[in-house]
């Protein structure tokens, strides 16, 4: 019997339709699952009516394309975290991958997302492996797919007891021990971050077999629940709407009501001062300090950035469009770390932002995009990052 053949002979399991038209006799109301579909689709309908708008500054047909692309990456995303999410057993899922990218992916880093039960104890395990960074950030507010509000505490590789082979254990959760890796999880608590950053030669991002090895499982496991059927689908279905409307709001904010930022500049093709992120809400990365501005290139024009890494653990560039989606890193050039660039003589980097390969090593591809932006990442410098300069030069 093939496949077909098969399929086509499970119509003979059409009498279990008569259990389920009786079941649903029995029961009173309609199906809660239905109407959380609904109010998922609902939700797309929402976030694409509202910030896909003249009002957000999105009037272009590309732009608008963009959006939708979000739009599709932010629900593929919610349904990954949220459709299965399970807080007694957690697992620990890629935040991004070179196909579903949001909130400023990074071609030089794999991120993880574990949603949790605040007041929970688990125990985290894993291998430091080659990354030059690692660091654990617990975060509040996210709980039922919504935005995170807070960053509650945060563990890095540089207070990580690590054993001579790298690997780590983690207590998350529970009283602090006498010794050993430790992490509160308050009640309000509702996710977990990771964070792991590598400067190899070729971008760890690109390599679609790379991963970290990584683990979250409970300390005092409950037992294990029923299938909670048609509510529990409901619920869970709703923590997805919760999480578009949440990230869709956060990656394309208000421009009437966008804080200024001092590290973020408005001027296209300057750059300020970097800095660190400061704000009270959750998803920054508290060992990092940052600079971004947008960028506007004519067809022949080139953007000449030069500038001087600071002694840290960890620093690149990269592209990113409009709505913080790094562009093609997989078949193009957009990003650099310092292991990937080529130096001055006196150890100074040079680099060309351009449309068309200028012929230097350090070319940043734009894809042929007029617009984009540019932004710098610096983890754990020893001194404050320099300013990059710029010059705008014809091709």
């Amino acid at each position: 019997m093939d496949r077909r053949e098969f399929l086509q002979g499970a119509g003979a399991l059409g009498g279990l339709s008569l259990l389920g038209t009786a079941m649903a006799a029995a029961e009173e109301g309609g199906s809660g699952s239905r109407g959380a579909m609904a109010d998922l689709l609902a939700a797309m309908a929402e976030v694409e009516q509202t910030y896909l708008s003249p009002a957000y500054g999105v009037v272009r047909p590309d732009d608008v394309a963009e959006g939708e692309r979000l739009l599709a990456h932010v629900l593929h995303t919610g349904l990954q975290f949220w459709l299965e999410a399970d807080l007694d057993r957690p697992q620990f899922i890629p935040y991004v991958t070179d196909r579903r990218k949001l909130l400023g992916d990074n071609p030089d880093a794999l991120y993880y997302f574990a949603a949790v039960r605040g007041g929970a104890r688990y125990r985290i395990r894993g291998q430091i492996g080659a990354a030059t960074f690692t660091s654990f950030t617990v975060e509040a507010g996210s709980g039922e797919g919504r935005v995170a509000t807070a960053s509650l505490a945060e563990l890095d590789d540089g207070s990580l007891e690590i054993a001579a082979d790298g690997s780590f254990e983690i207590q998350l959760g529970g009283e602090k021990p006498t010794r050993g890796n430790w992490l509160p999880l308050p009640p309000e608590a509702a996710q977990v971050t990771t964070r792991h950053y590598y400067e190899t030669p070729v971008s760890v991002m690109k390599d679609p077999a790379a991963t970290q090895v990584l683990s979250i499982e409970p300390v005092d496991p409950p037992a294990l629940k029923p299938w909670g059927g048609d509510s529990e689908i409901a619920t869970r279905l709703r923590h997805v709407a919760n999480f578009v409307r949440g990230q869709v709001a956060m990656s394309i904010p208000d421009p009437a009501k966008r804080p200024p930022i001092p590290w973020v500049s408005t001027v296209p093709n300057q750059f300020q001062s970097p800095g660190q992120w400061r704000s009270e809400t959750g998803y920054g990365n508290l060992s990092a300090w940052y600079a971004m501005a947008p960028y506007v290139l004519l067809p022949g024009q080139v953007l000449e950035i030069s500038g001087r890494f600071p002694p840290c653990r960890f620093a690149n560039v990269v592209l990113w469009n409009r709505f913080m989606q790094s562009y093609d890193y997989r078949q193009r050039t957009v990003s650099f770390n310092r292991n990937q660039l080529a130096y001055e003589d006196d150890g100074s980097f040079r680099l060309l932002l351009a449309h068309e390969d200028p012929g230097h090593p350090n070319w940043l591809d734009t894809e042929g995009r007029v617009s984009g932006l540019v932004y710098w990442r610096y983890l754990l410098p020893r001194e404050t990052p320099e300013g990059v300069t710029t010059r705008l030069l014809s091709g």
